[in-house]
């Protein structure tokens, strides 16, 4: 079981940053709003991409949540049905990136069949709503793994055998992550706030994977 669950961990960790990568946005802030619609229609397929990765994720991710309980039940004693709950929440966001993708990659390919300047104005507002939707949900799923890493490395004042290392990765990266997240997406610390939660993870799951906890 602890195998089973090292192993999936680091695939929710992948399956974040790969859909994070493949998350598709809005062209340059610049640009007029028939550009961007312009530049939506003809990157439907990418944009329906990011959607379907972003289901996958949450799907993992549910899947990972009862492994991780089973392994912690009789180690700790509250601190993983938290973390459990971040689990969840962290699902929950990938799921409604995953379900608002589908919808606007729908009205991208059928109601704007006729041609970007044939649509009305309500329904250019509709897809700029989507794109804030999405922007929303990306923040409160991605908060939620954070805060799920930051409590996974907690767990080390509650076991001697939680890696040091992986303990201050997670517990530094985890509250940048969020912070970046609302105030600074494009800042390049997101991206090392990432590059050190899968560290972090991966630390954690090899010892898992081949020690046990």
């Amino acid at each position: 079981m602890e195998i089973i669950t090292g192993l999936i961990i680091i695939l929710v960790g992948f399956s974040f940053v790969f859909s994070m990568l493949l998350d598709f946005d809005m062209g340059s802030p610049y640009s007029t709003l028939l550009d961007d619609l312009s530049y939506l229609s003809d990157h439907s397929v990418n944009q329906k991409i990011s959607a379907w990765a972003w289901l996958t994720t949450s799907f993992i991710t549910l899947v990972s949540i009862p492994f991780y309980l089973i392994v912690f039940h009789k180690k700790l004693k509250i601190l993983h049905y938290l973390n459990g709950l971040f689990l969840l929440g962290a699902a929950a966001g990938a799921l409604m990136m995953g379900l608002i993708g589908l919808e606007l990659n729908q009205i991208l390919t059928q109601d704007l069949v006729d041609g970007i300047e044939q649509t009305n104005e309500q329904m250019r507002i509709g897809i700029l709503q989507h794109f804030k939707e999405e922007s929303f949900y990306i923040g409160i799923g991605g908060s939620c793994a954070a805060l799920f890493t930051f409590g996974l490395g907690m767990t080390r004042f509650k076991l001697e055998g939680f890696p040091m290392v992986s303990t201050i990765l997670l517990v530094i990266s985890g509250p940048m992550l969020i912070f970046f997240n609302w105030y600074n997406p494009e800042h390049i610390l997101k991206t090392a706030a990432m590059a050190g939660m899968m560290i972090g993870l991966i630390i954690f799951c090899v010892k898992l994977i081949n020690k046990g906890m």
